[in-house]
């Protein structure tokens, strides 16, 4: 849903006569592989657990952050994570958290927690999503001193963990099929993303986006440009109406992420959905009560471990 017009409305009123075009993909790693196999655009929007990547690519630029004038505005802390040699290869414009989700009405969770993902008591009533990231809260839950580069004992003992419970889950998500779910009732728990949890609300179903005790985890997006590009100006226009605080406040409104422009009106957002992702407290990021995603140096052998869990299934 990125490409809808409210993200760019600045650039789309500044050029008229000059409307992007869009490849959308599956998942960060299949526009990464297909840019590695030698596709080329003039922007893309990775996630931050790949902007090393995509940097040693050696097919992008850095930005020149003077062509986009909302880049004072944006969050700094976010923004050095996409900085590399001091250079801005990344402007980053959104994030987001992972965390358990569930129907009130229906569970009560002995705490808050990520076991509430395997609870034995509401086995059937369970989706997980279809991503390797599962092995990351499964090894937050365990304690786990650094899931994201986990030795190969920690990988083994977090698959066979998940072998065992993976009988509990009714489904693994890949889109908005969690979404019609839990509106249906033939689901009551799920890793879920907040757009999801507003959903679901929207849906009248009584959720809960939990704040577990072992840390939500998040993610960050944005930015990067080609080497290259034709169209180098109209690139940083584009990316700086993305960049700007209107843009922003549509994004928490109607997507439920964050923004990272430092001057969205939060008085022009639901209370309910502030407190539920804590827009207003800039340290909502830190650790230990979020983990931001990070590279994973074993990433391929996390994909093939988990391939193994769903094949148990």
């Amino acid at each position: 849903g990125y490409e809808v017009e409210p993200l760019w409305k600045p650039y789309a009123k500044a050029f008229p006569d000059a409307r992007p075009t869009w490849t959308v993909f599956k998942d960060d790693d299949s526009s990464f592989a297909k840019v590695a196999a030698g596709a080329r655009f003039d922007v893309a929007h990775p996630c931050g657990y790949r902007f090393q990547d995509w940097v040693d690519l050696g097919v992008l630029q850095p930005w020149d952050t003077s062509l986009i004038p909302n880049f004072a505005d944006l969050n700094p802390s976010l923004q050095a994570a996409g900085n590399f040699g001091g250079d801005q290869y990344f402007v980053v414009t959104d994030w987001g958290f992972a965390a358990p989700m569930y129907d009130a009405d229906r569970v009560e969770p002995a705490e808050d927690s990520w076991g509430l993902l395997w609870d034995d008591r509401y086995a059937g009533k369970i989706s997980w999503w279809d991503s390797l990231n599962m092995f990351i809260v499964a090894a937050y839950y365990h304690g786990v001193p650094n899931p994201w580069d986990m030795t190969d004992d920690e990988l083994q003992e977090m698959k066979d963990f998940l072998i065992d419970k993976i009988g509990l889950v009714r489904f693994l998500w890949v889109g908005t099929e969690v979404d019609e779910a839990f509106a249906a009732g033939d689901i009551w728990i799920a890793y879920a993303w907040p757009a999801s949890w507003a959903i679901a609300r929207g849906n009248g179903v009584n959720a809960v986006y939990m704040d577990p005790k072992e840390g939500r985890t998040s993610w960050y997006c944005g930015f990067c440009l080609f080497a290259g590009s034709s169209n180098y100006h109209h690139a940083h226009a584009y990316v700086d109406a993305w960049a700007s605080a209107r843009s922003g406040l549509w994004l928490v409104n109607n997507y439920y992420y964050g923004h990272t422009n430092t001057r969205v009106d939060l008085s022009k957002v639901d209370p309910t959905l502030i407190e539920a992702f804590s827009l207003d407290d800039p340290a909502v990021l830190e650790e230990p009560r979020t983990h931001v995603e990070r590279p994973i140096p074993r990433r391929e052998l996390y994909n093939q471990l988990w391939e193994e869990v769903k094949a148990a299934a």
